[in-house]
């Protein structure tokens, strides 16, 4: 069935169609202009990255390495009591004197300038890190502690390779499950 329009028919709804197109464009031009021309703040200026590359000729002098403090490690050793020949009356248990040994330790993070350590946590309160380094000892894993600004980082090792450093993470993890093995600089 043929359709039976009339011509006036179709140029209402050719000129509908040509409104509607206009309308649309108009909202798609002041959802995108309005809020461009209503911004109360002015845009920042760019700033250019500073680019100065020194010359060869004159290069500036490198700045002197930091010597970082030695820190004692004391380890307490238990010593037994000299045997006594048995008398008659029992002498009264006394715990065996506990005698410390001074080893002297740089700080591992001062000598080892590359290789790779078990980040264990960092710390703003200086006593929670003493104790976390002491549960650590508790369990045999050297560690040691290292200023980061205003954060005290405990760190286990340096180890050489990647492979040593994760053969000792499971151990460390049975106390701090979040440490990850990271490489130093």
């Amino acid at each position: 069935m043929a359709s039976t329009q009339s011509p006036e028919a179709s140029e209402i709804r050719r000129r509908g169609r040509q409104r509607l197109i206009g309308a649309v464009a108009i909202a798609l031009l002041l959802i995108v202009f309005v809020p461009m021309v209503l911004d109360s703040d002015p845009r920042p200026a760019r700033q250019e990255p500073d680019l100065k590359i020194p010359s060869r000729e004159n290069p500036p002098p490198l700045p002197a390495p930091k010597a970082a403090p030695a820190e004692a490690r004391i380890a307490p050793v238990e010593t037994k009591p000299p045997v006594e020949a048995k008398s008659a009356e029992p002498a009264a248990k006394s715990p065996p004197p506990k005698v410390a040994v001074v080893q002297p330790k740089v700080a591992p993070a001062a000598t080892a300038k590359e290789g790779f350590v078990i980040q264990v946590g960092a710390f703003a309160d200086e006593s929670k890190a003493q104790q976390l380094k002491e549960k650590l000892a508790a369990s045999n894993i050297a560690a040691y502690t290292e200023p980061a600004g205003a954060l005290t980082r405990i760190r286990v090792g340096p180890f050489t390779t990647r492979d040593a450093a994760d053969k000792t993470i499971p151990a460390v993890r049975l106390i701090v499950p979040d440490a990850k093995v990271v490489s130093l600089p």
